[in-house]
């Protein structure tokens, strides 16, 4: 099962799910905001979050936004994900905070980056098997986000991100990725 999320935002991610209508339906569970669901996924406009992190629990692949607090729960639940952002040139967001996160992210080996659907349907084709569970820890990724909660610039972020924060990953670690099952 493929899970999709596009986060708490009120603002709908049409490209997003423009993109997803290349994933065959049968795969497909989609908590897609206001935007309409694509054809034939199971969708849900809202989601509580213990159920966004269950679906991440079980799901084969995490598409996402490239929001912080679901990249951390799909890192948590084992998997690579492959992330979506937001762009302020499509009235997705206020600021290309997203893009920024994600080129940094994907620069270290901790997500896939795809803009459209057939980046998407190259990044699933390639993402890694789940691995297993994992805790996230150090001050890499944890000071990024204090960085963006206490309005830092996005140097700042980009310098935060340097930093390992996943036991055995990072740019010093010889570690896959993913972990194997």
């Amino acid at each position: 099962m493929i899970f999709a999320t596009v986060g708490s935002s009120p603002v709908g991610f049409a490209r997003m799910m423009q993109a997803l209508e290349a994933v065959p339906p049968g795969e497909l569970t989609v908590q897609h905001g206001p935007a309409p669901a694509p054809p034939g996924a199971i969708g849900h406009d809202f989601l509580p979050f213990g159920r966004i992190v269950d679906l991440m629990r079980t799901a084969d692949v995490v598409v996402s936004h490239a929001g912080v607090g679901s990249i951390m729960c799909a890192l948590q639940a084992g998997h690579l994900p492959i992330v979506f952002p937001r762009y302020e040139r499509f009235g997705e967001t206020v600021d290309d905070h997203q893009a920024e996160l994600a080129a940094a992210l994907a620069a270290r080996g901790t997500v896939i980056v795809a803009s459209n659907g057939q980046e998407l349907l190259e990044a699933i084709a390639s993402v890694p098997p789940r691995g297993h569970q994992r805790v996230l820890h150090g001050q890499g990724l944890n000071a990024a986000v204090r960085a963006a909660i206490h309005g830092e610039r996005p140097h700042t972020l980009r310098q935060a991100l340097s930093a390992p924060e996943i036991e055995g990953h990072g740019p010093h670690s010889s570690a896959p990725a993913v972990p194997a099952h």
